[in-house]
């Protein structure tokens, strides 16, 4: 068994969550055993990328594998909980980096140990510090290095225990309840603030992911008269950014095929709750299915429409129960061909 070192960082969505995510994802391999992790640090980015700050921890593990199956195995976490390459020292669900293992020195294509930078970043040097073994070889030289990048501009500062996530969420519809007059302690509510906490783990979990990876791709045959492939009146839930306040309705979607590329059935309908699980708007919605359609397949063209109901609308405001707002968005063909308009608008 080999003592390894490894960096951890979120700056997308429920950062915490997905720290803990990755954390119990290292665990739960029987080549892994996680023997200390240390508390998580706010912690301000680096690069010239504008962006949120980090939440940033350190986990200890011993582990069988190699230095090159450790890294494949970080990859496939990193993939599965939505982490994306595409800017260097940008924005990402989950990074994790191997600083040390043991006292081994790497430097092949795949992977440096020491890591590069490790020396460089507090963000990386002080979760470390507080679960390294004193009798580390680099121990000493962590402890010089932290002092000396305090005075650089990098800012770092340890989360208490009720700032994590949940904890965070919780305290904060603890103060809610409070200011609108109602009692915490009150035996209908003392369990609410925990499960308002769970609640808008579920609802906003697509909250800072770009694209929708849960899907596969079938081969179909090549035509230049593709027939359109519609899925009716998948019904989906979101919550308005403005009065983050519920709408709900159906969606349905139609696509023409290109490239002798399907997607699953199954999987539109998962595409919709995708889009839907975050703070937004009809008409955003109504978009991001095309966006998401276009960068999955690339077909000919692309339809859209949404009837949804608006808790904004029926519940305060004008109050007008019942009414359904529709929207309808086209992409490629769609936009052009007024008889597939009228075959996809027919059809729902």
């Amino acid at each position: 068994m080999n003592d390894v070192y490894l960096s951890l960082g979120s700056n997308i969505g429920n950062r915490e969550l997905f720290l803990h995510e990755a954390i119990e994802a290292l665990g739960n391999d029987a080549n892994i055993l996680i023997d200390k992790t240390a508390g998580f640090y706010e912690t301000s980015p680096v690069g010239n990328v504008e962006q949120r700050p980090f939440v940033n921890t350190a986990v200890k593990i011993a582990t069988t594998y190699t230095p090159q199956q450790l890294i494949r195995f970080i990859h496939e976490i990193e993939q599965g909980l939505h982490r994306t390459r595409t800017i260097h020292w940008g924005p990402r669900t989950i990074d994790i980096d191997i600083v040390f293992f043991g006292d081994q020195q790497i430097n092949t294509k795949e992977l440096t140990v020491p890591h590069p930078e490790a020396f460089n970043r507090l963000f990386v040097l002080v979760p470390i510090l507080e679960i390294i073994d004193k009798g580390f070889p680099s121990y000493q030289k962590i402890e010089s290095t932290i002092s000396a990048l305090k005075d650089k501009d990098q800012t770092i500062q340890k989360l208490t225990s009720n700032e994590n996530y949940k904890g965070t969420l919780q305290a904060s519809v603890r103060q809610l309840l409070t200011t609108v007059g109602e009692n915490p302690d009150r035996p209908g509510l003392v369990e609410t603030p925990d499960r308002v906490a769970r609640m808008y783990g579920e609802i906003f979990s697509s909250i800072g992911i770009e694209d929708f990876d849960d899907y596969k791709l079938f081969d179909a045959p090549v035509s230049q008269s593709s027939k359109m492939v519609m899925v009716k009146d998948i019904p989906f839930y979101s919550m308005c950014e403005h009065h983050m306040m519920p709408f709900w309705g159906k969606v349905s979607v139609g696509y023409i095929p290109d490239h002798g590329k399907i997607i699953g059935l199954s999987k539109i309908p998962r595409l919709v709750d995708f889009v839907s699980h975050k703070l937004s708007l009809q008409e955003k919605v109504t978009n991001d299915i095309i966006t998401q359609m276009n960068k999955i397949l690339q077909p000919k063209g692309v339809a859209v429409l949404i009837d949804a109901r608006h808790m904004c609308v029926e519940m305060r405001g004008v109050k007008k129960t019942g009414s359904v707002t529709r929207t309808t968005s086209f992409s490629g063909i769609f936009q052009t061909d007024e008889q597939l308009q009228s075959e996809f608008m027919s059809s729902i």
